[in-house]
């Protein structure tokens, strides 16, 4: 596992290929057709990872890039999480969803479900990237509640997704396989309706006690940046079984 993968990088007007180490060769990302998801996709195979993409229809996909396959899978289905990750040295968990409480939603589904797998494989287990909610950076639950949008009333479907995201960080923290939980900032260009342009920088800062601010106090990323963290994660294996924030 790993090998040498080139990069290239700009400093002025010069260009030069750097090798950087790879840590993982196969990355299997659930998710991978939603926003943020098809933004990981893409950063993997930029820098020349395989990459295996699992969606409920592996038909909507469109890439013709040699180093994607694009598979079944139910990443709440400890079955099919064991058969769609055999042989993966990584894999990032990006699902979103709704559902009518926090425990139901597939966020927190697939927590159980990933966490019970990767325990049952062991030592085998590859390092996952959970891709989690950024109102998590605000410490517990509780808070969590408190500073939800009026739209997120009790009860709702809404509400449920915010929370759902807490429940899943408490179960990955509850167990013993190798996990990252990130919570991206509460604005991202590129994503909703934060203007700006969607510029990858690959650089980014990072927090495991709370929100990332930048400059100008905000707390922000672009989603090509967001991107480019979370495979670094996924590869480095850096903040194992914890919580971070990220900003730029």
């Amino acid at each position: 596992m790993g090998r040498l993968i080139s990069v290239l990088v700009l400093t002025g007007l010069t260009s030069l290929l750097v090798p950087v180490p790879a840590f993982a060769d196969r990355i299997v990302i659930f998710g991978a057709t939603g926003n943020i998801g098809t933004a990981i996709v893409r950063e993997a195979l930029d820098q020349g990872h395989e990459v295996i993409g699992v969606s409920r229809n592996p038909d909507n996909f469109s890439y013709t890039e040699s180093n994607f396959t694009g598979v079944a899978g139910n990443p709440t289905s400890l079955e099919s999480i064991l058969e769609v990750t055999a042989g993966a040295d990584a894999v990032i968990n990006a699902v979103g969803g709704r559902a009518a409480t926090p425990e139901e939603t597939p966020m927190a589904q697939s927590a159980h479900a990933f966490t019970r797998a990767f325990t049952q494989v062991g030592d085998q287990r590859p390092q996952l990237v959970v891709v989690g909610g950024g109102f998590t950076s605000l410490g517990s639950r509780e808070k969590l509640i408190e500073a939800l949008p009026p739209a997120a009333s009790e009860g709702s479907p809404f509400r449920a997704l915010f929370e759902g995201h807490w429940v899943a960080y408490e179960t990955y923290l509850a167990s013993d396989i190798d996990w990252t939980f990130v919570a991206p900032p509460l604005s991202i260009i590129g994503f909703g309706n934060t203007p700006g342009e969607d510029v990858r920088t690959g650089e980014y800062r990072t927090s495991t006690e709370g929100f990332v601010y930048d400059a100008d106090g905000n707390n922000i990323i672009t989603k090509s940046d967001l991107a480019a963290a979370i495979v670094d994660f996924a590869l480095s294996g850096d903040f194992n079984q914890q919580w971070v924030g990220l900003g730029r």
